[in-house]
């Protein structure tokens, strides 16, 4: 066999062998795509292909270094390989390394102008960097590329958004809709921004329009709730807790710094007030804990915190603060209601802004403070009579009135030490007014 025939049966063996790797890859078969990954690399270790996809797998597998490493080799072998550098953007940026993944998609559209995947991509990472004109310059050639995509449509929305440019945003969320009319996050993200611009009324029918196709939906029907005031439960459901803020935990808490948050530090600075110095060995409870914002700020105080929310994405967020001893998915009524006489301390930020009656949860609490507890929250505040001491807002919010507030605590058996009128955060320019509670016993019991 010539020298040329010898290269030419070489060549096949390798896409052959790619090619079957790729297939065992593909359909989950990560064991075996590995060891025939190795064993491609062992005879051809300058294979840029099996070099990426090989650091594709790694990272699949949970070794994002790894992944990097054989990635960043394969642009060494290949340094026009477009698509090693759109995967290599993908790693960094579920590293949440937002710089080396817009770098690594600058130069794989520096290749291929022609990749609307990138440009997505690239979009999604300069929004996470505030770089939001770049973002929305990104998101439209993805866009003029694919104009059929509905998921590049939502990504420009979601960039509005973020800029304040609700019209937009709506506009963006409108074509979305049209693409894809029976997904439920496309009613609820124009419903926003139609309520955002002012337009309940526009936003009632679409909600019609959602409960038509979907009449059990949660997000429907606590929407309809919200815009119309019609109230058929006293508290947000289970299911519109979880689905929001599952849906929400990735951006909760860039959010939330970009609207001042202060509920976590309002309910820690009572603790402080009262325990005075930190080192009290006390026993926590963070009542709808979410992302632990409150967490490192109660830290100090506590032997032990104990987290509970409903929604299991916000808590995977919470436990990297490692400040938790335990974190736990239920229902916060239920959950107190489970272990009377069990804490010095529960808090709640901005949690209870989903309860319209405080009854039972105050109930509860009252039974699981420990010996000198204390009760300790924020709610929205309203300055209007109610009559029933409670109200939701098209925001999807309740607010409650100082009367009612006052009521649901000495019900509880509980004295309020403190009752302050604060600023819990802005939102859409305008400052969300609210109450920082703080109840306990008179006396031990």
């Amino acid at each position: 066999m010539t020298t040329e025939e010898q290269t030419a049966e070489n060549s096949v063996d390798l896409d052959y062998a790619l090619a079957a790797a790729i297939r065992l890859h593909q359909s989950g078969q990560l064991d075996q795509a590995e060891a025939l990954y190795q064993a491609i690399l062992e005879a051809f270790p300058q294979c840029p292909e099996a070099l990426h996809f090989f650091g594709l797998l790694r990272h699949q597998q949970g070794d994002s270094d790894a992944a990097i490493r054989l990635i960043e080799q394969a642009l060494v072998e290949a340094p026009q390989y477009s698509d090693a550098y759109n995967n290599l953007g993908n790693i960094y940026n579920k590293l949440e390394q937002f710089e080396h993944a817009a770098e690594a998609y600058g130069k794989a559209l520096d290749l291929n102008p022609d990749n609307a995947a990138a440009y997505s991509n690239f979009g999604i990472v300069l929004g996470h960097l505030l770089r939001f004109e770049e973002a929305v310059e990104a998101f439209t050639m993805a866009v003029s590329i694919m104009p059929e995509n509905s998921e590049f449509y939502r990504n420009l929305g979601n960039v509005f958004k973020k800029q304040g440019d609700f019209a937009k945003s709506a506009a963006a969320y409108r074509k979305v809709l049209c693409l894809k009319p029976y997904q439920s996050d496309n009613y609820e993200n124009l419903c926003l921004m139609l309520y955002l611009l002012g337009h309940v009324e526009e936003a009632i029918l679409l909600i019609k329009q959602w409960l038509e196709l979907d009449p059990e939906n949660p997000l429907a029907l606590h929407r309809w709730a919200a815009y119309t005031g019609e109230l058929s439960q006293t508290r947000a459901s289970d299911d519109y807790i979880r689905q929001t803020f599952d849906a929400f935990s990735d951006s909760f808490d860039m959010v939330l710094k970009r609207l001042e948050y202060k509920a976590p530090f309002l309910v820690a600075d009572a603790v402080k007030e009262i325990y005075q110095v930190t080192g009290q060995a006390l026993t926590i409870l963070d009542a709808g804990c979410g992302t632990g914002l409150c967490g490192p700020l109660l830290k100090p105080y506590a032997k032990q915190i104990v987290g509970v929310d409903l929604s299991a994405k916000m808590l995977e967020k919470a436990e990297k603060r490692d400040c938790y001893d335990e974190l736990i998915a239920s229902e916060l009524t239920a959950f107190i209601q489970a272990h009377p006489a069990s804490y010095d301390v529960i808090v709640s930020a901005d949690t209870l802004v989903y309860f319209g009656d405080l009854s039972d949860v105050a109930k509860a609490a009252a039974a699981a403070l420990l010996p000198g507890g204390h009760l300790i929250f924020t709610v929205e505040r309203s300055e209007q009579p109610l009559a029933q001491g409670y109200a939701i807002h098209p925001h999807g919010r309740f607010s409650h009135t100082e009367d009612y507030l006052r009521r649901v605590i000495n019900s509880a058996g509980l004295t309020i030490k403190k009752l302050d009128r604060v600023m819990l955060r802005y939102e859409v320019d305008a400052q969300v007014d609210g109450f920082l509670l703080v109840a306990g016993y008179d006396s031990n019991r």
